[in-house]
């Protein structure tokens, strides 16, 4: 917040005393990221990204400082602190060298070019220091941090196959984001405000009156092209752009109020009103959309509310199974333990136990028998996501009889039917969001909405019956082994499509 009201102070060019123009942006900018959705929500996670968003704001920062101060080893020293931290919290940050060079070539163009040289010789020093100190292992290591990071890289592109991917599955890069962001990460209010920010930006470049400002467009452009055409399209990898958004909402927001105030606009009052009242309404927007999502945690998590039924509802000993790749129902709550009730197991194919229905394997007629003979002897399914029934529909060649296990289950015609839900959407004065369209991480850790299927007594099918039913209407895919190697998730959902 402090580091995003510090930034706009620097670009802002104000030189009326007391710069109340300039502190204006700032004050409206550090407001908007105080009450941003989606930044609470990870600062609530307190995940790596937002740590990672700190230190690329603050290299941002001593980069727009760099372009006219004369303290340059000072500004220096702070881009090489801030751009090796967040190096050392995650490989994201490397485009942070574009901007830094931006920095130095205006600095360059405007004053001279030794200290500039010596700006550039500090700041990579001091990164790379500061990189080795915070993330030792790339020096003691470097085979398995290579390794990691090529994993990361490969999983971000859609070539490694791991089933919290699948969700992304069909969406269309750049587009997916946008909207989530416009939605969810900044609140439709800031969302379109940080539109016409961008567009307000776009223009002054074309009119070639940037100044500063073409540090910080150079690290949304660059970041956002490599980001936005990730095939994993997590919200939080956009989290880096989110400050240097809202500081250009903010700017243009504050910009066409002081651009109605001195024009001849200024003698109708309605017109006058028009860009405080713009203010206004994103500012309470923002607010709105930003407590409404803290206000889920003021209600116990809908999977803590899911066990407290469970306990009271179905009685010790009862089987119970869960979905593999997500949480086992019910958790310890209180006095009330899980062990309780007992987990269905079963063997697959190659003999292990297993607990938990793997509903990410793959569609083969030992799936199909295994979950036949399971299912007639648990009481109760758990579902304390819906992580699975959602993102598994998107592949429907390689999933055809898990979809359809899915709509024999929700239908109720799996022989179980759904006794209890548990939904915490974003809400404040009686208004709830509805989230359900949201990316899966939005929701899944915090807010998830968690279903118990009980079992129809008598149960409706024997094992063979079940079978049978299961596989009705269903064309199973071919063996894993006869599918293209590498496989990738892209191209499976591509064959999906035709």
């Amino acid at each position: 917040i402090l580091l995003t009201a510090c930034l706009a102070l620097r670009l802002v060019e104000d030189p009326v005393p007391g710069r109340r123009h300039a502190w204006n942006v700032a004050l409206l900018a550090a407001a908007f990221v105080t009450f941003n959705p989606f930044e609470l929500q990870q600062a609530h996670f307190l995940t790596v990204d937002a740590m990672l968003l700190f230190f690329i704001t603050l290299a941002i920062l001593a980069c727009v400082a760099l372009v006219d101060t004369n303290a340059p080893l000072r500004w220096s020293l702070v881009a090489g602190l801030g751009y090796g931290l967040a190096l050392a919290t995650k490989s994201s940050a490397a485009p942070l060298a574009i901007p830094l060079l931006t920095a130095l070539l205006m600095r360059w163009y405007r004053r001279e070019l030794f200290t500039t040289l010596i700006s550039l010789f500090i700041s990579l020093n001091i990164t790379a220091i500061t990189f080795l100190i915070a993330m030792p292992y790339a020096l003691v290591d470097w085979s398995n941090f290579i390794q990691q990071i090529v994993y990361q890289g490969n999983m971000s592109r859609g070539l490694v196959d791991v089933p919290f991917v699948i969700q992304f599955a069909g969406t269309i890069p750049y587009l997916y984001e946008a909207q989530n962001m416009l939605y969810w990460g900044f609140g439709l209010m800031l969302g379109l405000a940080v539109f016409a920010g961008l567009l307000w930006l776009l223009w002054r470049a074309w009119k070639r009156s940037l100044g500063s400002w073409l540090v910080v467009l150079s690290w949304i452009i660059v970041y956002g092209a490599i980001t936005g055409s990730f095939y994993t399209k997590f919200m939080r990898y956009m989290l880096p752009l989110y400050p240097f958004l809202i500081l250009m909402a903010a700017a243009a927001l504050v910009a066409f109020a002081r651009h109605i105030r001195t024009k001849e606009y200024r003698a109708k009052r309605i017109v006058a009103a028009l860009p405080y009242a713009t203010i206004g309404l994103v500012l309470a927007g923002t607010m709105f959309q930003g407590l409404a999502l803290l206000n889920i945690y003021s209600q116990p998590n809908t999977r803590i509310q899911a066990s407290l039924w469970i306990y009271s509802h179905i009685k010790p000993g009862s089987v119970l199974t869960y979905e593999q790749w997500d949480d086992a129902l019910p958790v310890a709550v209180g006095n009330s333990d899980p062990s309780i009730y007992r987990q269905a197991t079963y063997r697959e194919g190659n003999g292990q136990p297993q607990v938990g229905l793997d509903l990410y394997g793959d569609d083969t007629l030992e799936k199909a028998q295994w979950l036949s003979n399971l299912l007639p002897g648990v009481d109760a399914i758990t579902m304390a996501t819906d992580r699975l029934d959602k993102s598994i529909p998107r592949l429907p060649l390689r999933y055809p009889l898990t979809i359809h296990y899915y709509q024999l289950l929700f239908s109720g015609q799996l022989g179980f039917h759904l006794a209890a839900q548990f939904e915490n959407h974003p809400n404040l004065l009686g208004i709830t969001l509805d989230d359900r369209s949201a990316d899966e991480s939005y929701s899944v850790f915090d807010h998830p909405t968690v279903r118990i299927f009980v079992r129809d007594n008598p149960y409706p099918y024997t094992p063979s019956q079940l079978f049978q039913k299961l596989l009705q209407g269903v064309q199973l895919p071919a063996p894993a082994a006869q599918r293209s190697s590498p496989e990738t998730l892209s191209s499976l959902y591509t064959d999906s499509c035709f």
